[in-house]
């Protein structure tokens, strides 16, 4: 009887997005602990606080009752459903403007305190060491100045649209945060997805983040809903989510050797059912 080909079995496991969601966690704990990381936000602390309170305070004086009264009177909703509501829709929306400041002066800071942990735990050194190289794939400057700008014009728009969702409580806020995350984390990992595997358009960027979808989006929810705490969010979450993004970066490069190793088996697995088959012939 002539043994027919099979499917291998051995297929690369998918990425844990539970885990990628703890990674913010690891992230400010290694914040905390690293002094020489704070450096990078002093620069942006005055402006933090200001922009924060300023715009809380403007939202609360002149957004939060009509926001309240127009679910109230509008849509017929009880007082404190309407009230809590309100001030959830008010912690957003301080988090948008952050969110602007942040991208238009200081969106170099993440990428700084990135590369920072990663170079402190040698995992910068061991993708040059595997490239045979002193000098790490990077985007030219104009290619980092346009992305920089496509994700300026994809997160700021994709923020505001889904600001609605703040009318449901609770269910809403983790909505938010969820359609909003996984363009958080790409944005994060842009720079390392052109280190780690030369993917230096944002078409094949794209396919990566596509085939690792609940891994992004679920990083980038937990980020954003620490970024979202008045404050300390753009205070202090702000770099250490920077923090948790490289440590991210590391499981997804541990991730890509054990694909790779996954594949040389399968491929292993496919010439000999390959030479057998033919021997049978």
């Amino acid at each position: 009887m002539v043994p027919t080909q099979t499917e291998p079995s051995l297929q690369p496991q998918p990425l844990n997005p539970v885990l990628a969601a703890s990674l913010v966690l690891h992230g400010i704990v290694h914040y905390i602990f690293h002094p020489n990381l704070w450096i990078y936000m002093l620069a942006t602390l005055g402006i933090t606080w200001l922009s924060s309170i300023l715009s809380f305070s403007a939202l609360l004086r002149y957004a939060l009752v009509p926001q309240a009264r127009l679910l109230m009177f509008t849509f017929d909703w009880p007082a404190w459903a309407a009230w809590a509501t309100a001030i959830f829709a008010i912690v957003a929306e301080v988090s948008v403007i952050n969110t602007i400041v942040f991208l238009l002066f200081f969106s170099c800071v993440q990428s700084h305190i990135f590369r920072a942990v990663l170079e402190d735990r040698g995992t910068l050194d061991a993708i040059r060491a595997e490239l045979g190289t002193e000098e790490l794939p990077e985007l030219s400057c104009c290619k980092d100045t346009r992305h920089g700008i496509l994700f300026l014009l994809a997160r700021i728009p994709l923020m505001i649209l889904t600001l609605p969702l703040h009318a449901f409580p609770v269910a809403g806020q983790v909505a938010w945060v969820a359609l909003n995350g996984w363009l958080y984390t790409w944005e994060l990992e842009a720079e390392f997805l052109v280190m780690m595997d030369s993917l230096y358009s944002c078409k094949k960027q794209w396919q990566y983040v596509k085939q690792n979808w609940r891994c992004f989006g679920s990083f980038g929810a937990a980020a954003m809903a620490l970024e979202l705490v008045p404050i300390l969010g753009p205070a202090i979450f702000f770099a250490s989510n920077a923090c948790g993004a490289a440590f991210l970066a590391e499981y997804l490069l541990l991730g890509r050797g054990e694909r790779q190793k996954a594949s040389n088996i399968i491929a292993d697995e496919t010439e000999c059912a390959d030479l057998s088959f033919q021997a049978m012939s």
